[in-house]
């Protein structure tokens, strides 16, 4: 760590520094001159908010934790598509194996849990299918463990989509986005009022979007897939002080398999980097609903209510060949093994929230008090039925036929488990300069041989040494429920298993600039994730085959640097890097060495820049350094940088903008390997030309 605490040193001491420069223009300013806002046609990228980080409208300076805002205005400019696009942008976050039906991903090299940490609008939310981005405003990374606010979770870490709400005044926006291998996205999004007064407001967005892969099969077709989703959401104000909201969201996607790519030791693609493994009758049917209600209740001037109730029900169908590519193949004869299955599975999950949201002034202290619990039931089961093991050939392309299958021959599983937590949290301004964070959560899951509860606590201070700046430390923790060991060829067998327990350090800080339109932020962080479970061989033991215990440690120790917002009128930027020291302190076969897939230095630079009111430009730089593609590290990925690049223009048109964009995706058309799982890895898209058409009326 003392190469990070340098380094963040040095940003506290420029934090310190009187701001000089910045102050004698300030000074300049009649603060009684009427001040007149004017929005232009090139949105700027600084949020100041990231409700789901306080659950309460607390300004970042005020926020004793690292968070990044992505904003609706870089989601626009980069013509992002899926999930993974978007937290390109942070440094902090890396993609992984990315399928056709969803995506995964780390935080501070920590997996990001599809069941756990992720959140829609500050809540619970289950994620094994497609996230649709047309439905998102804008996405928050909440950095570290945040289980206090939300429960069970990976100490990483938390993403929360932010959704599009309703509004006040009618819009119609019509959208088409599309590329060069002949994907095409038509898009419609409506917002209003329903009556006069604008006590009811709606939003309706529908996209149907025809996808095709640059990655093609053993036959030359290309793996492609269909998608649509819509949704409705409304607020109705019922009286001046209670608002309720209701929403509605669907979506429904049918697209061919795409398991990744096979290299050899020498991180070489085997085949090329086109060539799909899976048999191109592969597929997955997913449909997913979501539909809940929301009631925010002004109690006084300093106290609202604020309750959620989101029934969530996914359906998923795979036609797998699943090609076995990993151990077996053989690099002369091109054989390989494909052991086919089809399997359906359903998730259903009810999620329930309360918080009570207030300040009060005593002890000559002002408080900012949230007091809150959550509730959530989840069940999920499955058919599976297996095929007769195939032989392919990737030298002759051959194309296995597919079987027929049948689920009355299928092994049923099933898992269901409910669990709620309350928790209380207390921001306290002792005066101008210092602040304390208090907070404590009682949580407990109810499962089958994993039944856990625990208590956390969460601590913080921040000091302003000036208004616009802050310099923070914080403590917090994060638990996984682990359950009963249940192998009876075990030494430990009927042992119930302690929760996984994530411990974090951190400080930081963040400063604001040019009359608050840029921020920088910088953070130095240790994570310690303990209880690891491990299973260890007993090759001599006459009565067990293993032994369970819980004696792994994961270590990750980093820094973050970043900056978002305007650097003048027609400059505005999204930058950030991360140095992360990650190992297995303590583990029985990963000792010493580095998580799969956890590169060292990552970093992410996205520039706009206004020619004039109708014209920008934007150029974008990703940075990864060597990754592991293994736990073993037998393989390592090498790093790679990559450019983007973009122009926009706004046509007037009808007494509205037509605003056209066109952007180049991997701009020198570098050969990178991306993400990765189980030796399969995910190969980075060639240079692609996308592009963007909307109107807004």
């Amino acid at each position: 760590m003392n190469t990070q605490v340098k380094l963040i040193s040095v940003v506290i001491a420029m934090i310190l520094q009187p701001t000089t420069v910045f102050a004698a223009q300030d000074d300049k300013i009649d603060k009684d001159i009427e001040v007149i806002t004017v929005i232009g046609r090139h949105a700027h990228y600084k949020n100041d908010e990231a409700h789901a980080a306080m659950r309460s409208n607390v300004s970042l300076l005020n926020t004793p934790q690292s968070v990044t805002v992505i904003p609706a205005a870089v989601i626009d400019d980069q013509l992002v598509v899926t999930l993974g696009e978007a937290l390109r942008n942070d440094a902090s976050v890396s993609v992984g194996r990315a399928t056709t039906d969803r995506e995964r991903f780390s935080l501070r090299g920590f997996t990001i849990e599809e069941s756990t940490n992720l959140l829609k609008d500050g809540h619970q939310h289950f994620s094994k299918y497609r996230l649709p981005i047309a439905l998102i405003d804008n996405v928050e990374v909440l950095k570290g463990p945040s289980s206090l606010l939300y429960g069970q979770s990976t100490p990483g870490g938390l993403i929360n989509l932010v959704t599009k709400k309703p509004t006040f005044d009618s819009f119609a926006e019509l959208s088409v986005k599309g590329d060069e291998n002949g994907s095409l996205r038509l898009g419609l999004d409506l917002g209003g009022s329903f009556n006069e007064e604008k006590t009811i407001r709606y939003r309706a967005i529908l996209e149907k979007e025809d996808n095709k892969n640059w990655r093609k099969y053993q036959d030359g077709s290309a793996q492609e897939s269909d998608f649509i989703v819509g949704s409705l959401l409304t607020d109705i104000d019922v009286s001046d002080d209670l608002t309720l909201s209701l929403h509605f969201d669907s979506s429904d996607e049918v697209a061919g398999q795409d398991s990744g790519a096979l290299v050899d030791d020498n991180g070489k693609v085997i085949g090329g980097d086109a060539l799909i493994w899976d048999m191109p009758w592969t597929k997955v049917d997913a449909q997913s609903q979501n539909y809940g209600a929301d009631i925010n209740y002004q109690i006084s001037d300093n106290w609202q209510f604020d309750a959620g109730y989101n029934n969530q029900h996914n359906e998923r169908e795979r036609w797998e060949s699943k090609p076995q590519t990993q151990d077996d193949f053989d690099t002369v004869s091109g054989l390989y093994e494909n052991k086919p299955y089809d399997k359906l599975e359903d998730w259903q999950q009810d999620a329930f929230y309360f918080d009570f949201v207030g300040s009060a002034d005593f002890a000559g202290m002002s408080h900012d008090i949230l007091i809150g619990g959550n509730y959530l039931k989840h069940e999920y089961s499955s058919l599976k039925v297996k095929g007769d093991t195939l032989i392919g050939n990737l030298n002759i392309g051959t194309i296995i036929p597919r079987q027929a299958l049948d689920y009355a021959d299928a092994k049923a599983e099933s898992e269901s488990y409910k669990y709620y937590g309350v928790f209380a949290q207390d921001l306290i301004t002792l005066n101008e300069q210092w602040q304390v964070l208090l907070g404590f959560r009682f949580d407990k899951q109810e499962k089958a041989d994993a039944d856990n509860d625990s208590v956390l606590p969460k601590f913080g201070v921040i000091y302003h040494p000036n208004e616009n700046a802050s310099i923070y430390a914080n403590y917090s923790e994060s638990f996984e429920p682990q359950g009963n060991i249940t192998d009876d060829e075990d030494a430990n067998f009927g042992l119930e298993l302690d929760p996984v327990k994530g411990i974090m350090y951190e400080i930081g800080a963040k400063w604001e600039l040019f009359s608050g339109k840029l921020r920088l932020n910088a953070a130095a962080f240790d994570i310690k994730r303990e209880n690891i479970v491990l299973e260890v061989n007993l090759e001599n033991n006459p009565d067990f085959e293993m032994i369970t215990t819980q004696e792994g440690i994961q270590r990750h120790k980093g820094i973050e640097l970043g900056a978002i917002g305007e650097i003048n009128e027609n400059l505005s930027l999204i930058t950030s890097a991360m140095y992360l020291n990650a190992k297995y302190d303590a583990h029985n076969e990963y000792q010493g060495n580095r998580p799969e897939d956890v590169p060292q230095l990552t970093a992410s630079a996205w520039l706009k820049y206004s020619i004039s009111e109708n014209t920008a430009v934007n150029l974008g730089a990703f940075y990864e350094s060597e990754r592991f593609a293994d736990a073993k590290n037998s393989l390592e990925k090498s790093g790679y940088t990559r450019f983007d690049a973009g122009i926009s223009y706004a046509l007037p048109l009808a007494g509205n903008d037509l605003l056209m964009r066109l952007n180049v995706e991997n701009l020198f058309d570098k050969h990178y390997l991306a993400g990765g799982e189980n030796g399969e890895i995910n190969v980075g898209k060639p240079r692609t030309v996308k592009f963007g058409l909307s109107y807004k009326f």
